[in-house]
């Protein structure tokens, strides 16, 4: 018997989503923080990061909306809807920012009369 070779499979490269490249560059050149890699979802992309003073540095950066989900055990999570800067086609794409804060924790004076409960 002759040994056959195998034929070798190449692995076809994971589509990489334009929301999550848009997102990671203006990561990147904004210099913004980050805790984890980005999520894509249906409604945008999430990104979390560690305390209200990185939390500031994306508000500060990019504007936005801010919202406090109701406190539980005595956190809550603090959201910035905000977007992208416009990409060359005139398009953004939207960014969720999170960050959970227990109460009392740090949070810029800027947040607390703007965010809704």
């Amino acid at each position: 018997m002759s040994a056959q070779p195998i034929p070798l499979r190449s692995a076809k490269a994971p589509k990489i989503d334009p929301q999550l490249v848009a997102v990671e560059a203006a990561i990147d050149y904004l210099m913004l923080p980050t805790v984890r890699p980005p999520l894509v979802r249906e409604d945008g992309v999430h990104v979390v990061v560690a305390d209200g003073e990185q939390f500031a540095q994306w508000t500060y950066a990019l504007g936005g909306d801010v919202n406090r989900a109701p406190a539980l055990d005595g956190a809550s999570l603090w959201t910035l809807r905000t977007e992208t800067p416009q990409r060359a086609d005139g398009s953004t794409v939207r960014i969720l920012v999170h960050v959970p804060l227990v109460h009392d924790e740090f949070v810029p004076a800027e947040f607390r009369g703007a965010a809704s409960a």
